[in-house]
């Protein structure tokens, strides 16, 4: 619903704001928490119309859960009798070679804070979410519980995907665009991250070579 978008998307909205604003990482009054919150609501509502221009005036919004959750939850594409073998296959990416996406309704980006970090502050990081290798067998199963905690529950409930440092998100938009795409013009600053941001992507089988 509108209303699980909206609590999934806020709060990267807050923090993004938070790190360009110094408004909302002013302290808020001693004792606040103790007395009449009611108090506040007409800061908060100033806070909030803030939020709503910046909104409308970049379009940055960013949904992390609920699109991770939807492609967790997808069925992977169907490809008749070979559904089961989606294998990489073709030519390995080159520097001079022209790569497409492709299974693009089955593949988000996010940027999210690095999950694999577990300091007090963590750097974001940006990951890519793809439903090529869900089950169809176990798709919206669910877990029972007293297999909840098993490696094989766990693995069946966790989304597959890469992870990249946020200075590949410009690249990963050109590929995303739909458009064919040369390796070496790929918005990174080496030509070896190029092919290893197109590799990474071939051996998940998200994009063509030409």
């Amino acid at each position: 619903s509108w209303g699980d978008f909206l609590l999934d998307a806020i709060p990267g909205l807050v923090f993004s704001t938070a790190k360009e604003d110094v408004a909302l990482r002013t302290s808020i009054p001693r004792k606040l928490l103790m007395v009449d919150i009611a108090d506040s609501t007409k800061k908060l509502s100033s806070i909030l119309r803030m939020l709503a221009d910046r909104l409308e005036n970049t379009g940055e919004l960013r949904s992390s859960d609920m699109r991770k959750d939807f492609i967790m939850n997808r069925l992977p594409p169907c490809l008749g009798c070979d559904s089961d073998s989606l294998t990489p296959g073709g030519k390995l990416p080159k520097l001079d070679s022209k790569i497409r996406l492709q299974f693009r309704d089955h593949a988000v980006i996010t940027v999210e804070p690095d999950q694999e970090n577990s300091d007090e502050i963590r750097k974001e990081m940006v990951y890519v979410y793809h439903s090529l290798k869900n089950k169809r067998e176990t798709h919206m199963m669910g877990t029972e519980d007293d297999d909840s905690s098993s490696e094989e529950g766990a693995a069946q409930h966790t989304p597959h995907g890469l992870r990249f440092p946020l200075s590949y998100l410009d690249a990963l938009k050109q590929i995303w665009s739909g458009s064919t795409v040369s390796v070496k013009e790929l918005k990174l600053t080496s030509a070896e991250e190029k092919e290893n941001l197109a590799l990474a992507l071939w051996t998940e089988c998200l994009i063509e070579v030409f």
